[in-house]
C-alpha cells in the first residue's frame, strides 16, 4: 500500500475549497532573507490577494534581516502589496530552547512558535492550515494554484502536503536525495521513495502536524520532516506543481547541502534506532575533502556544517 497520495494542483478547485475550509483558518508564509526576494514577493502576494481573496486569511512573512535593527525594502514590498500582510522578523523572535542560530529551518520554527504564541488561546488554531512558500520561485512558474494545490489535501483531512515539480537542474534531488532514500530498506522508510521531489521548500500541513515534528536548523528541515513523517505514519499527499524554477546554487553550496542531507538522514536513522554506529564510529559536523582546482593546484575543502535538531513545539508548549 502506497504511503503518499498523489494528486495535481488542478485537481482542487477555488470554489470548493473555500466550501470545505469553512471557518478553519489558513495562512501562507513566505521565507525572505535581506532584500534578496523583494523585486519578487510583492507581485506574488499581490497575485494571491487577487486570485484567493479572503480564501487566505492571513499572509506573513517569515523574515530574516541583513542588520536586526535596520527594516528592509522587503517588508515595505510586501506591506504595499497586502497591508494586512504580517512581518515576522526572526532576527527578534525569542523562543525559549532556541538562541540566535540562523538558518532557514531555525527561522520556519520561529514563525511557527509566533503564531502558536499568538493563538495560544484559540483551542481550534491547531486545525488551521498553514502554507510554507519560498520567495524565490521564477514568477513565470508562480501561480494560485501553489496555495490550493497544497492545501486541498489538508483540507480534505491529510496532515501533510509537500510539492513536486519538475526542475530544470535540481541535481541535489537527483543525484542524492533520492538515490540515498533508497539505501536503506525499511518498512517505514519506503515513503521516502515516494516523494517527487523530496527537497521542496513548498509545504503545506496542519498546526499540529507542524508543532509534532521536528525541525533542523539549516539543510535538513525537509529531510527531517519527511522522515518524521514516515515514522509517524501520517498521513501525506505528494501535489504535482507543474514546472518550477528557481535561483541555482554555485558547486560549493551543492556540496554544503548534500552533506546535510545525507548526515540528517543517517542521525535520523539513528535517532530511531534504525542503525547503530558501532566501533567508535561518529556521525561528523564537518566536510571535509581534497581536490584539484580547475588550474590544477591542489587544495582542500573544511567547514563545520554542525545545524541543531529541535524539539516538536509541542512539547515546548506542553511545559508552559
Amino acid at each position: 500500500m502506497p504511503f503518499l497520495t498523489q494528486f495535481e494542483a488542478a485537481d482542487f478547485r477555488l470554489e470548493d475549497l473555500i466550501e470545505l475550509k469553512g471557518r478553519r483558518k489558513l495562512f501562507v508564509v513566505f521565507s525572505t532573507y535581506g532584500e534578496r526576494e523583494a523585486g519578487l514577493i510583492s507581485d506574488k502576494i499581490s497575485l494571491l490577494r487577487r486570485e484567493l481573496g479572503a480564501y487566505v486569511d492571513r499572509i506573513f512573512l517569515s523574515h530574516r534581516r541583513v542588520d536586526a535593527k535596520s527594516p528592509e525594502k522587503t517588508e515595505d514590498m510586501a506591506r504595499r502589496a497586502d497591508m494586512d500582510a504580517g512581518i515576522i522578523v526572526c532576527n527578534d523572535i525569542e523562543v525559549p530552547d532556541m538562541g540566535a542560530e540562523q538558518g532557514k529551518g531555525s527561522d520556519m520554527r520561529r514563525a511557527l512558535y509566533h503564531l502558536m504564541n499568538m493563538h495560544r488561546s484559540d483551542r481550534d488554531f491547531r486545525d488551521a492550515v498553514i502554507v510554507f512558500l519560498d520567495a524565490d520561485v521564477v514568477p513565470e512558474y508562480f501561480g494560485p494554484h501553489f496555495v490550493t494545490g497544497l492545501s486541498g489535501p489538508v483540507l480534505s483531512g491529510f496532515d501533510f502536503a509537500k510539492a513536486g515539480f519538475w526542475r530544470e537542474k535540481g541535481r541535489v534531488k537527483k543525484f542524492v536525495a533520492q538515490p540515498l532514500f533508497s539505501v536503506i530498506d525499511h518498512p517505514k522508510l519506503r515513503g521516502l521513495r515516494e516523494f517527487s521531489y523530496p527537497l521542496s521548500g513548498e509545504v503545506a500541513g496542519t498546526v499540529d502536524f507542524f508543532s509534532r515534528v521536528h525541525f533542523w536548523q539549516i539543510y535538513g528541515v525537509e529531510t527531517g520532516i519527511n522522515i518524521d513523517s514516515c515514522m509517524a505514519g501520517n498521513k501525506v499527499a505528494d501535489v504535482n506543481l507543474g514546472l518550477y524554477d528557481h535561483e541555482h546554487h554555485g558547486e560549493l553550496g551543492i556540496q554544503k547541502m548534500s552533506f546535510g542531507i545525507i548526515r540528517t538522514y543517517f542521525k535520523q536513522l539513528v535517532d530511531y534506532g534504525i542503525i547503530e554506529l558501532r566501533q567508535g564510529a561518529v556521525l561528523s559536523d564537518r566536510f571535509a575533502a581534497a581536490q584539484i582546482d580547475e588550474h590544477g593546484v591542489r587544495g582542500s575543502l573544511d567547514f563545520d556544517l554542525s545545524e541543531k535538531k529541535y524539539a516538536p513545539l509541542v512539547d515546548l508548549f506542553g511545559r508552559e
